[in-house]
């Protein structure tokens, strides 16, 4: 995400739902399983088909094995219809927001058939066209795992999108993904290409015609940006086609959403160059390396921010990135006369509602750590360590702490106070250093 845009994504959802189990025959096998809870069951892939006309969807769900039976996903609002395997009915029981399931230890891909409806808190599915389900809504939309540290690969089809229209969508995500990465848009959309990059990458971007202007300046230096990062971080994960998509989230909300390989833009922001490029990074940072605990956030917003000015630095208009730098700087002095704002790494995992971080300071504080450590280790020698944290962790999660090793591991230099000074606390250090 480019910033918060706290009137679209600080509305809570309502998750509720009664009680339902499935139904089973009197002569059922007395040897099915019944429903069994188990939120850490594994699962490997999903495949949807949306039929945006019925409101209606298919999930096949691929589940890993386990040390015992049973699977729980995450429904949201989600009319459940039926739960199969090899064409035989699971039982199922539903608790408000979750869907147990009765299944054995065994690897076992499941077809779930489910009815949907339109959120427009940002919060599932929008009748204006487009999906936004981060951070935890996914089960507004689809049967899912919400944290991102549970991966998944996923293919997606949408079906009858309104005459004249069009969907926009990743027909597939071929490498372990965030839930709340897979998206769709639906409108009268144009496509453009931007050319590929020196590793073969097509980038894209689908706007209203009527943007042709606004598409122009904010994808001026694009496949470039992209093909720096490819270069100087690693090779990109999820696609050979990417780019940018422009989400009419409507109420004059600004910013974009990580739903690479095709990330959302709010419409109000296709002229603004950082926002295509910090969508663009976090195919790096925070999909292509996922948040361990939504603690880490900084992780991905930090880094995605650090790139945001340091590609349009290398590939942008003279004097683009002093802009961009001086403009951080900025708005770090703004924290400092406000105390600090907040602390941007918070000391747990799993206890922090992602929501309650989601301000201005772990995109500030996050971008501004990463200068400091970059400016004690060289900058060459940061790029090296970077890289090789991205390669550390390919399709994996990791978090500050996984970043902090690896910038020992690479140079020698322990940037662990460092990263305490800076995200760890409310105060700013005194000097934009690391000691």
């Amino acid at each position: 995400m480019r910033r918060p845009a706290l009137a679209l994504l600080l509305a809570a959802a309502a998750c509720g739902g009664d009680d339902a189990t499935s139904a089973l025959d009197a002569g059922a096998d007395a040897a099915v399983i019944p429903p069994t809870a188990d939120v850490t069951r594994d699962v490997v892939a999903t495949g949807l088909t949306i039929d945006l006309a019925a409101m209606s969807g298919t999930a096949v769900i691929e589940l890993g094995a386990s040390a015992g039976p049973g699977a729980s996903l995450e429904v949201g609002d989600l009319d459940i219809r039926a739960v199969r395997a090899d064409g035989v009915d699971v039982p199922f029981a539903r608790t408000g927001a979750q869907l147990d399931l009765g299944v054995g230890a065994a690897p076992v891909a499941i077809t779930i058939d489910y009815g949907w409806r339109y959120h427009d808190d940002s919060d599932g599915a929008a009748a204006a066209g487009f999906t936004l389900t981060w951070p935890y809504y996914c089960g507004n939309v689809f049967p899912c795992r919400s944290l991102p540290a549970d991966g998944s690969r996923f293919t997606l089809a949408v079906t009858n999108p309104p005459s004249g229209q069009t969907a926009v969508y990743p027909a597939t995500i071929p490498t372990d993904a965030a839930a709340y990465q897979l998206a769709w848009a639906v409108g009268p959309y144009v496509r453009t290409s931007l050319g590929r990059t020196t590793a073969g990458t097509e980038v894209v971007v689908w706007a209203y015609a009527n943007e042709a202007t606004a598409v122009t300046a904010g994808t001026k230096h694009l496949r470039a940006a992209f093909d720096w990062m490819e270069q100087h971080l690693g090779p990109y994960r999820f696609g050979a086609e990417v780019g940018s998509v422009s989400a009419h989230w409507g109420g004059g909300a600004y910013g974009g959403m990580e739903h690479h390989p095709l990330w959302h833009v709010a419409s109000d922001a296709m002229g603004d160059e950082s926002v295509h490029v910090h969508e663009a990074a976090h195919g790096w940072f925070g999909d292509g390396i996922r948040l361990k605990c939504w603690e880490d956030f900084v992780l991905s917003e930090g880094a995605a921010t650090y790139y945001e000015a340091r590609v349009i630095e290398e590939v942008g208009d003279a004097g683009a990135g002093t802009a961009a730098w001086a403009a951080l700087d900025q708005e770090l002095a703004n924290l400092r006369a406000s105390g600090g704002g907040a602390i941007a790494w918070p000391q747990s995992c799993g206890q922090v509602d992602v929501l309650t971080i989601f301000t201005r300071v772990p995109y500030v504080k996050g971008a501004l750590f990463l200068r400091a450590v970059e400016r004690k280790i060289g900058r060459a020698m940061f790029d090296a360590t970077m890289r090789q944290f991205y390669d550390a962790h390919d399709g994996e999660a990791a978090g500050v702490a996984d970043l902090v090793d690896a910038v020992r591991a690479t140079s020698g230099y322990d940037a662990a106070a460092c990263a305490q000074a800076w995200l760890a606390q409310r105060a700013i250090p005194t000097d934009l250093t690391c000691p």
